[in-house]
This record gives C-alpha cells, sequence and structure tokens, in this order.
C-alpha cells in the first residue's frame, strides 16, 4: 500500500502591534505596510529613524526596539528626533592610522533637521488617517469644487485612474454605513446624502446662471 504524501505544517508566530499582525517571517519594512497610512518610503522613514537595518525580520525584533516602535506609531508627534554627531570641518585625515587615532578631536553634536522638513511629526496612521480624509472629501462636497462632485456622483476624480478611483471615492459611505446601526440605516443616510448633495448643486448652478450644466447631475 503506498503512503500518501505528507505536507510540512509550518507554524508561523504572530506579534500583535497597535490592532495590526505583524507575521514573524516578514520583514519590519515591509510589516509596517500592514498600518492604513504607512507606504514604502514612509516605512523607510520609519526603520532609519528607529535605526533598524534594512534586513530586520519581525522575529528578530527584541523588547526595547518592539516598545520603540509602538511609541512611534502610537504618537508620532512626540518622538524623538536624533541628533547625529559630525566631525568638525577643520579636520583632515592624517595618512598614517596610528597618528589618526591619537589626533582625531572630539564630535560636535549636529542639530536635528528642522520640524517642517521631517515628515514623521506629521504622520497620520488608521482612524485619524480615515478621519481627515472623510473631513477633506466632506468640504470639498459642501464647497461644490469639482472633486466634491465627482465624489458625491462615484465618479474618477480625473482620467488617470479610473479603475481605482471609484472605489477610493466611496470611502465617506463606508463610514455612514458603519455609523448606522443597521444595514438599511446605512443606505438610507447614504442616499439620502447625495440627494441633498446634489439638490444643492442643482440650486448653486440655477442660481450662477448656468442652469445648462444641471442635466449633469439629474438623478
Amino acid at each position: 500500500m503506498d503512503r500518501l504524501p505528507t505536507r510540512a505544517i509550518v507554524s508561523c508566530a504572530v506579534v500583535n502591534l497597535l490592532g495590526a499582525t505583524l507575521p514573524d517571517r516578514k520583514l519590519v519594512k515591509i510589516a509596517l505596510l500592514a498600518f492604513y497610512g504607512i507606504n514604502h518610503r514612509t516605512s523607510s522613514r520609519i526603520m532609519a529613524r528607529l535605526q533598524f537595518h534594512d534586513q530586520l525580520r519581525v522575529s528578530d525584533l527584541t523588547e526595547p526596539q518592539l516598545n520603540a516602535l509602538s511609541a512611534l506609531l502610537s504618537a508620532p508627534a512626540a518622538a524623538p528626533r536624533p541628533s547625529t554627531p559630525l566631525l568638525p570641518f577643520t579636520f583632515s585625515p592624517t595618512a598614517s592610522s596610528a597618528s589618526a587615532s591619537s589626533s582625531v578631536p572630539p564630535l560636535t553634536p549636529r542639530d536635528p533637521p528642522p520640524v517642517s522638513q521631517d515628515p514623521i511629526p506629521s504622520l497620520l496612521l488608521e482612524e485619524d488617517l480615515r478621519r481627515a480624509r472623510r473631513a477633506d472629501i466632506a468640504h470639498h462636497r459642501t464647497v461644490g469644487t469639482l472633486k466634491g462632485r465627482q465624489h458625491a456622483m462615484g465618479l474618477p476624480r480625473n482620467r488617470t485612474n479610473a479603475k481605482t478611483a471609484k472605489k477610493l471615492n466611496r470611502i465617506e459611505r463606508r463610514g455612514f454605513a458603519t455609523s448606522a446601526t443597521g444595514g438599511q440605516a446605512g443606505q438610507a443616510s447614504a442616499s439620502f446624502s447625495r440627494s441633498a448633495v446634489l439638490d444643492g448643486l442643482r440650486s448653486l448652478h440655477l442660481s450662477a446662471g448656468r442652469p445648462s450644466l444641471s442635466s449633469v447631475f439629474r438623478s
């Protein structure tokens, strides 16, 4: 009787960090992408800020490193900015290593870059970023800009991203649906909000003397 092929069962441990699940086998710079609002560039900045090497995996993180990473992600504005010491400009290296080791002057501290050039203190993640984007969308819809009208009608915001922008433009409607107590209440709230916005846009175009454009917003 032939034996059936056996499969090796690999158990993958995970690390829970601020509500996100980070697999042990992944690199830290890749695992950070699980947080809403962190892309590859931001992940590299966080790795450099915490002085993590590029090939560090989640399983290799020590407890102080996990605490530092958690503190940075939970409160980016309160994270200390490091100051890298530099050699003075008057220092010139000599030929012999023995004399160079004895003639090296002490390092001079360097001030960290200005806050305006550091994007980490203004970093928004997870629900804070979602709330800011919903507020931005609501502002454009209230003012009646082109971007706000396209969000109200569920259209892409320009000609180049029609495949994904239509789904991304529904972020505020998802917020209305989750805030309601039931699915029917969320759908009713979303439909009421859309009809109210379209009625307001029609009145704006009629008052501006451009009734021909009001046909675009007919439901």
